[in-house]
């Protein structure tokens, strides 16, 4: 297998606090983390800093494409926490995974049937002409998921993606995770519901405990 990220001796925080110390992390293309731990050790900004929406303190951080080669232009997609979702935003269903789409993809013809693929693999085709408002938390998921999934991307970030569901929810997310993510995407999941039955399907990383 080929490595898809490195972070090597890396001290990871903000510019008056630091959250992570001499941290050493290797990701192979087409593995599966679950990032766990207690409230405040770190795991969102990690992420953060793997987005690069945070700038590492010290260390390395690297990226390599599908040859093994360095790079600066992995593609990534990000699946936000349910609860930091506006739902009074005036915007529909069809609207939301069209945003995930790059923006080169034209015409307005292909889009379209790009948006209905992906609607149609999640399972909210019946949706697509819903505002997000009326969605329960399991729709809203599926929205945010097919959205995610429509740029291809090398690697998906998941944030507490189990979080504020039911337990029927939970179950169909995560057969949904298996039945429609290509094999070869990475999947990074901060969680804070892993069953140990789950630990056979995932690669854990630990906050706090190393």
């Amino acid at each position: 297998m080929l490595q898809i990220i490195q972070l090597q001796n890396a001290t990871i925080g903000y510019s008056d606090k630091v959250v992570l110390d001499h941290l050493d992390w290797e990701i192979q293309r087409g593995e599966h983390w679950a990032i766990t731990g207690p409230n405040g050790c770190g795991k969102t900004t990690l992420m953060r800093t793997l987005l690069r929406l945070i700038p590492l303190r010290s260390g390395e951080l690297r990226c390599y494409d599908a040859e093994g080669k360095l790079t600066e232009g992995l593609v990534t997609s990000y699946l936000p926490q349910i609860s930091q979702i506006d739902r009074h935003f005036p915007i529909h269903v069809y609207e939301v995974i069209d945003s995930g789409l790059p923006d080169a993809m034209k015409p307005a013809t292909k889009r379209w049937e790009q948006v209905q693929h992906l609607a149609e693999a999640t399972g909210i085709s019946h949706l697509l002409g819903q505002p997000i408002g009326r969605l329960s938390g399991g729709q809203l998921q599926r929205t945010l998921l097919a959205r995610a999934l429509a740029s291809d991307p090398e690697l998906l970030i998941l944030d507490e993606p189990l979080s504020f569901l039911d337990r029927s929810y939970k179950e169909s997310f995560e057969e949904l995770l298996s039945a429609i993510v290509r094999p070869e995407t990475t999947i990074l999941m901060v969680t804070h519901d892993l069953q140990a039955g789950d630990q056979e399907h995932w690669q854990v990383l630990s906050l706090g405990h190393f």
